[in-house]
C-alpha cells in the first residue's frame, strides 16, 4: 500500500499517489466562503489540497443556517472565515491557510492573487461572491485574466447548481454579465431553472427586491462541480475544464444533467448539448 497521509489514504484509487502530491502544493483562492464557499473550503481539504486562502467580509446570520456548511446556533456573529478555516484545519491540520477578512477589494485583489502569508500564487479561483458584490466580481475577474489564472463561479438553484468556468481568454465578467445599471444579469446568467421553482421569488430575485431562493443541496451541489472542475484542471490540465462558452448545469430533483452554451441558454428553458433528464 502506498504511504499517504492516512487522513487521505482512502482517496487512492479515485486519486493517483502522484496527484495526491500534486495536491498538496496546489493553492486555491475560494471568494466568499458562505453555501457553495464554504463547502467547497471544506471538500478541498478533505481532498488534501494544501493552500487555501478564504476571502469574506461576512459574519453568520441566523438565515444562513439553511444552507452554509459553518453556520450554526453556536456560530452566529462570527466570521464566516474564522468558522471555515477551523473546520478546514480540523481535517487537514497541515493545510497552510491565509484568510481575508475585508474580503476581495480594488485594492487587494491582485496581492491575494499572487499569494499572501507566506503562500505561493494561487493555482484556481473559485468566486461565490454574493450577487450585491457586482464590483468585487469584476475585480477578480478582471485580475486573474491578467495573470492567466482559471476562475470559477458555482450558482446554487434550488436543488441543483450552474457551473461556469472563465479561462484567461474568455471575455470579461462584466461584458458578459454585468447590466449598465451595474447589477448581475441574473436571468443570464442562470441558464435553467428547476420545475418546482416559484416563479414570483424568482421575479423578485431578478428585480432585486428578494432573496436568492436557495437551499443546502443547492450549496452542496454547487461545491461539488467546482471541485470536481479544479480536480480535472490539476489531473488532467486546465484545458480540460468546462470553460465559457460552455456551462454545466446540473438538477437532482429534476434528474437533468446539460452541458450547454450560454449563447444558447434561456432562463427556465432546458437547452444545450448533452442534456438528459
Amino acid at each position: 500500500m502506498t504511504n499517504v497521509n492516512p487522513r487521505f489514504q482512502r482517496n487512492l484509487g479515485v486519486l493517483h499517489p502522484q496527484t495526491m502530491d500534486k495536491l498538496a502544493s496546489t493553492h486555491v483562492l475560494v471568494a466568499g466562503v458562505g453555501g457553495a464557499g464554504g463547502q467547497c473550503a471544506v471538500d478541498l481539504a478533505r481532498l488534501g489540497f494544501g493552500c487555501l486562502t478564504l476571502a469574506d467580509f461576512d459574519v453568520y446570520e441566523r438565515h444562513n443556517i439553511n444552507r452554509q456548511i459553518g453556520c450554526f446556533e453556536s456560530t452566529l456573529g462570527q466570521h464566516k472565515v474564522d468558522v471555515v478555516e477551523r473546520m478546514c484545519r480540523d481535517i487537514h491540520p497541515d493545510l497552510r491557510v491565509h484568510k481575508v477578512k475585508e474580503g476581495i477589494t480594488d485594492d487587494n485583489v491582485a496581492d491575494v492573487l499572487k499569494g499572501l502569508g507566506g503562500l505561493p500564487p494561487v493555482d484556481y479561483v473559485v468566486e461565490v461572491i454574493d450577487i450585491a458584490g457586482a464590483r468585487a466580481k469584476e475585480s477578480l475577474h478582471q485580475t486573474c485574466r491578467q495573470l492567466g489564472i482559471p476562475i470559477m463561479t458555482g450558482l446554487m438553484l434550488g436543488f441543483g447548481a450552474a457551473l461556469h468556468v472563465f479561462q484567461p481568454d474568455a471575455p470579461l465578467y462584466e461584458e458578459l454579465f454585468i447590466l449598465p445599471d451595474g447589477r448581475i444579469d441574473l436571468p443570464k446568467i442562470i441558464p435553467h431553472l428547476g420545475s418546482y421553482m416559484l416563479q414570483e421569488y424568482m421575479d423578485a430575485c431578478y428585480q432585486g427586491k428578494g432573496h436568492a431562493p436557495t437551499c443546502v443541496i443547492g450549496a452542496t451541489t454547487a461545491a461539488g462541480l467546482m471541485v470536481s472542475e479544479i480536480m480535472r484542471g490539476v489531473m488532467l490540465g486546465t484545458r480540460s475544464m468546462v470553460s465559457w462558452p460552455e456551462y454545466l448545469y446540473v438538477d437532482l430533483f429534476d434528474h437533468r444533467y446539460v452541458r450547454g452554451s450560454v449563447s444558447a441558454a434561456r432562463p427556465g428553458r432546458p437547452v444545450g448539448q448533452g442534456a438528459r433528464g
